[in-house]
């Protein structure tokens, strides 16, 4: 029999990251792999969640360890580094820019262009066409690529970002606490949408606060305390106490 093949490398992956602010530590060497489907981050406050995903996402640099892109170390300078890597971020503020139309800001910094007369202009009817097939995928209901943005409400204006990352292919998506600013009806369309985006084994990883959640929508579970990960589970194996266990530590 030939050996199995060596597997592949996870698409992203931390190795010994750590940041300091000052004399607060926020990061302690963290190492971690994340698997398709989607990776919950959970912790209280301070534990260093939001500053592991701004050093994945290109935001910040870390002050030791690196970012591991399929098994290859990378150095980010910022999120477009990120992106080109094939990690699109979703942050509460989303990048859109309020002023432009739904499409202008799917393929904002990527637009399509054509010649015409020898000059080279913005393609706004193939940009407006191909948003709108994307826009057909994200299962949310979206006015016209024609809308702008200013005109969305939160779900909405998350679906065009989400939208966005699926068009350019992103190998990874990064959510830092999305759903916060949506009611409870958004919050269920907008879950519904990244549990498909997961399902199609794509990486998501996602932080947030909501415990009950996040043990029903993810499909792997991390536990930060203190600037480290302090357990890796199977979230159909943990209950609500064993997380608030480990995010104390008194576990």
């Amino acid at each position: 029999m030939s050996p199995d093949p060596t597997p592949a490398p996870p698409r992203l992956a931390a190795a010994g990251l750590a940041k300091e602010y000052g004399h607060v530590v926020a990061l302690d060497g963290v190492s971690v792999e994340f698997k398709p489907g989607l990776t919950g981050i959970v912790g209280d406050n301070g534990a260093g969640k939001s500053t592991l995903m701004r050093i994945l996402s290109g935001v910040e640099i870390a002050d030791e360890g690196s970012v591991l892109v399929d098994g290859r170390p990378q150095a980010f300078g910022s999120a477009l580094d990120a992106r080109l890597a094939g990690i699109e971020s979703l942050y509460q503020d989303l990048a859109l820019v309020d002023t432009m139309s739904v499409a202008d800001n799917i393929f904002l910094g990527r637009e399509i262009t054509r010649r015409v007369l020898g000059v080279r202009t913005v393609d706004r009817r193939r940009m407006r066409q191909q948003a709108d097939q994307v826009l057909t995928t994200v299962r949310i209901s979206m006015p016209s690529s024609r809308a702008g943005v200013r005109q969305l409400s939160g779900g909405q204006r998350q679906a065009v970002a989400i939208a966005r990352a699926l068009h350019f292919k992103a190998r990874v998506l990064l959510l830092d606490e999305p759903t916060a600013a949506l009611g409870p009806r958004e919050t269920a369309a907008f879950l519904s949408l990244i549990r498909h985006v997961a399902d199609s084994g794509e990486t998501v990883v996602m932080v947030g606060h909501n415990l009950p959640q996040m043990l029903q929508l993810a499909d792997h579970l991390l536990v930060m305390r203190a600037g480290q990960v302090r357990a890796a589970l199977n979230p159909r194996q943990t209950t609500l106490r064993d997380l608030a266990e480990l995010m104390v530590g008194s576990a």
